[in-house]
């Protein structure tokens, strides 16, 4: 479902009331599934063309050259140069706006894009730090594998909000900063799960039987090894997906994550949480089922690949 709300954000208008940057403060704040009418003014000037758009409760054309457009008790008049042109349309704010009036639902979409890309590409980068340290602490054993497993400890130590929030102070608040900063800190348990099966099956027969026979030791990782060690990968992956997930929505609350105009789904809590008590939950309700909803997702994606593969049964 997330993934089909992240796939529609691209589909949504760029400009205008649609769109998630739209600011537009006469209408801020307004309760989900509010219709409003909007004039929509084009202005052509040689090869160039504007558009703008009004809320209207109701429109005058007091001349040929001037409208009166009335909405929420005030008026605006609006100049109709040479060129101008002036439509009406509908909108349906399915989820309300934020404070600045933009439009709840685009947001959430567009934010979704970016919880979804942040899960995704740390967990790669936890997959990606973790399975070969995980796999040579494990089939090189002694003083390669201490090494790495106090490395291991030492990053454990840390808190990993803590240690997401100084790489990202160091390097930046950008996309890219986030994940990798966001994967750093979650390739322990990869290392050390992937480890611990690699000692197990490393004293298997049929590695010996390899190991004997002079195959490399990237063939017997590669070939003999990882696949036997999928089952737990797969599972890890889901669940440091979840992680990511979580941990991207609480440092864009703190403001380290991605940063305005941006919508993330943490941020969008962050601008509003205030309003929590001003009547106005579903500035927050709503980004905050969704991060719900997604981590819940993955939790039941981990535990149904965990009874698939039968990881307590080994």
């Amino acid at each position: 479902m997330f993934v089909s709300i992240a796939a529609l954000s691209f589909l949504l208008p760029k400009e205008g009331p649609g769109a998630y940057d739209h600011i537009q403060l006469e209408y801020a704040l307004i309760p989900p599934f509010t219709h409003i009418q909007f004039v929509k003014l084009t202005k052509s000037d040689n090869a160039t063309q504007v558009i703008q758009y009004y809320p209207a409760d109701s429109i005058v054309r007091i001349s040929k050259n001037a409208l009166l457009i009335y909405y929420n008790k005030k008026e605006t008049q609006v100049a109709l140069k040479e060129g101008s042109e002036y439509s009406l349309e509908q909108k349906i704010f399915y989820l309300g706006t934020d404070r600045f009036g933009r439009d709840m639902w685009a947001r959430i979409a567009h934010g979704s894009r970016v919880s979804l890309s942040i899960g995704f590409l740390a967990m790669i980068v936890s997959l990606s730090v973790g399975i070969p340290l995980g796999a040579v602490a494990g089939y090189f054993r002694g003083a390669v594998d201490r090494s790495i497993m106090w490395l291991a400890t030492v990053v454990w130590s840390v808190p990993s909000v803590l240690l997401v929030m100084s790489f990202t102070l160091v390097f930046g608040k950008s996309l890219a900063q986030v994940f990798v900063a966001v994967g750093l800190t979650m390739w322990v348990d990869v290392a050390r799960t992937v480890r611990g099966k690699v000692m197990s099956i490393r004293q298997k027969e049929y590695i010996l039987a390899a190991q004997i026979g002079g195959l490399s030791t990237w063939r017997i990782l590669s070939v003999h090894i990882f696949p036997n060690i999928l089952g737990p990968i797969l599972i890890l992956a889901a669940s440091n997906f979840s992680t990511a997930v979580l941990l991207e929505s609480g440092i864009s609350f703190l403001g380290l994550g991605v940063q305005p105009p941006t919508p993330s789904w943490g941020n969008i809590i962050r601008d509003h949480y205030a309003y929590l008590l001003m009547g106005k939950p579903w500035t927050v309700l709503f980004p905050a089922l969704c991060i719900v909803g997604l981590i819940l997702s993955l939790i039941s994606l981990a535990n149904q690949l965990r009874d698939y593969y039968d990881v307590k049964g080994e």
